[in-house]
């Protein structure tokens, strides 16, 4: 026994050297190799402008550098109390706080908690982005390390003061205190100053003006801490704590009441230009609907993300990433990777077989019980076999056996290959990827951005923010790009979602919760998970998904939820698109009347019906010459 307990102890001392040793490398590592970094304390604002080149930032308007000199100390103490007590007393970072965040991730399996100091803090919304990995935050780490060496904890300090978020496009002390309490930050109070600190971890959770209890609770929390630390007298905190912030808040003036522009600016700022002047595509009008109706306009407890393009510039006109206004909330229209669903067959099945096989929308595909090559068993999403049927049907219909029997015909590398030209790309060449499936999925800017490609006849450039002169590439043949049109003008031509005067051309996708998920969570059969929509005409395009954050008991998309981008879309399109807005036939594309003989495409007299052909592809025959024959 006394020998396994001294070997037990000796395993641990050398797992500890060890630990000690990779610490110590790894530190040594930090700051052996620093990196050339720069605080720029006269910080100029970024101007951002509109398509019609207004400015649209009130970041340029309201914000301005202050000196710590003229910061309360409040402010400086409160923040420090609450974000990070040995601020001046550590090198930028803290081993115990790492060693406390590390073990932390390691039970959640994720990289949530961070352990960040204030420098780090900084060097991260300054010079790196929000990227949860363990290289963003090694650089973190350097970044800190290199600020630390180079400038004093009072500048280090006055650069976080100036730079940190307080909500929405809310940047700084300055704007904070102007927005919330109509005040300079050298005269807030010291409940101000506990609030603007406390509100900097979840500036939507603590927002005074939507979650005034929990924003009295995060206050109160500060104070606490400040009087532990010593930097408030019990006498002052007693008195604080009774001190409500509704009677302190900004009655008087609203810099900011251009919400709706967030989503927008947003995903600007996430971008990283480094730009004095930024000319952007946004419509200012259509944003101001899309905000409106995900915020004002549907009672529905779900997420919502919306996108909506110029073809003609491929430009991104308006943006909604959440329906909750926080740089700290994901962006499911640009950032969040979707499963595409259904949206992905024009993509990767029907057009590349056009394109490379010549097939055509009379084409018939057979819908008969099939299997993956591996033997797994695919179904539809009705669970139901309809025979054979021309391409045009398969596609309206978002058949998975067609689709599927396709992609292998193209072969899945000649299918990728044709969508990655529209800016569709796979680590893995999945059977699965044909009806939908994939590993990491792709984001509704990138679906949307794809479909470009079919709107533009061929033409495909990646969507912009940023006015740009780049130039489109031809990625596929006009007349692949023109029957896919024709097709997808049938997906919604004769419902109640279609609008008057124009070519509307749509593409629905779907994911539906697996057997186990179901069960768990007490979800019907039938229930869909979440549901994309991209829709378009010859001039703009718009993609929708609606879906959750999280999976909790009840929470699935009914038939009503399940038709809301519809909805949308078809409002947005009928309001914003250019009326009578057509395509011309192309040059190498012909129209026949036709009928369907023998699961082939004839030329018809009588009973027939009229079908797009690529020149050269197009039925001679007619059926009954051939009976003769």
């Amino acid at each position: 026994m006394k020998k396994i307990i001294i070997r037990i102890s000796i395993f641990f001392t050398i797992l500890i050297n060890i630990i000690l040793i990779i610490i110590s490398l790894f530190l040594g590592y930090l700051y052996i190799y620093p990196i050339n970094i720069e605080l720029i304390p006269n910080y100029t604002p970024t101007k951002i402008y509109d398509e019609d080149n207004n400015i649209i930032s009130s970041e340029n308007n309201y914000y301005e550098y202050v000196s710590i000199k003229d910061i309360s100390p409040y402010l400086i103490n409160a923040i420090i109390s609450i974000e990070d007590k040995n601020f001046f007393n550590h090198n930028g970072y803290s081993i115990k706080n790492i060693i406390k965040a590390s073990i932390s991730n390691i039970k959640n399996q994720s990289y949530d908690y961070g352990a960040s100091t204030i420098t780090q803090q900084l060097a991260k919304n300054k010079f790196l982005t929000n990227e949860k990995t363990i290289e963003r935050k090694i650089k973190e780490l350097k970044y800190a390390i290199e600020l630390e060496n180079k400038y004093t904890k009072e500048q280090i300090l006055e650069a976080y003061l100036n730079t940190i978020l307080f909500g929405g496009n809310i940047y700084g002390c300055k704007m904070a205190s102007i927005y919330y309490f109509n005040t300079k930050p050298n005269e807030l109070t010291i409940s101000m100053a506990a609030y603007l600190a406390g509100m900097i971890q979840a500036p939507n959770k603590y927002n005074l003006f939507k979650n005034l209890d929990s924003a009295n609770e995060r206050k109160n929390k500060v104070l606490k801490e400040m009087y532990n630390e010593g930097y408030l007298s019990k006498d002052e905190y007693e008195k604080e704590i009774e001190i409500n912030l509704n009677s302190l808040i900004n009655n008087n003036i609203n810099y900011y009441e251009e919400e709706y522009l967030y989503s927008y600016l947003n995903y600007i700022d996430s971008l990283k230009l480094n730009q004095k002047e930024i000319y952007t595509y946004l419509n200012k009008n259509i944003q101001k609907d899309l905000f409106d109706i995900v915020n004002e306009t549907l009672d529905i407890d779900t997420n919502i993300a919306i996108v909506v393009l110029d073809n003609n510039t491929y430009g991104i006109k308006a943006l909604i990433g959440n329906r909750e206004n926080s740089r700290f909330n994901l962006d499911y229209a640009t950032n969040v990777k979707l499963q595409p669903g259904s949206t992905i067959k024009p993509i990767l099945d029907y057009a590349p077989a056009i394109e490379y096989l010549g097939y055509n929308p009379a084409t018939i595909l057979n819908d008969s019980p099939y299997h993956y090559s591996n033997g797994e068993k695919i179904e539809n999403y009705d669970r139901e076999y309809k025979g054979f049927m021309t391409l045009r049907r398969a596609l309206v219909e978002s058949r998975n056996i067609p689709a599927l029997k396709l992609f292998q015909e193209v072969k899945a590398d000649r299918a990728f290959y044709f969508a990655n030209k529209l800016g569709i790309y796979s680590d893995d060449l999945y059977e699965a990827n044909s009806i939908g499936g994939a590993t990491y999925g792709y984001t509704l800017l990138d679906l949307a951005n794809a479909y470009l490609g079919f709107s533009n006849l061929g033409y495909y450039k990646k969507a912009s923010a940023i006015k740009n002169n780049i130039k489109p590439t031809l990625v596929m043949k006009p007349s692949t790009a023109f029957l896919i049109n024709s097709i997808l003008h049938d997906v919604l031509k004769d419902t109640p979602y279609n609008i008057d005067n124009n070519y509307l051309m749509a593409k629905t996708g779907q994911t539906n919760y697996d057997n186990k998920t179901k069960e768990k969570y007490n979800i019907p059969d039938n229930a869909t998970k979440d549901v994309l929509l991209i829709a378009y005409t010859k001039d703009l395009t718009i993609g929708i998904w609606i879906g959750y954050n999280e999976i909790k008991e009840g929470r699935y998309l009914d038939k009503y939820k399940k038709n809301l981008p519809k909805v949308i879309a078809k409002y947005i399109l009928d309001k914003y698109s250019i009326k009578n807005n057509y395509y011309d036939i192309l040059d190498d594309i012909t129209l026949k009347y036709i009928e369907i003989k023998d699961n082939k495409a004839y030329l018809a007299k009588n009973n027939g019906y009229y079908e797009y052909f690529q020149k050269g592809n197009e039925p001679l025959t007619y059926y009954k010459d051939l009976i003769k024959a």
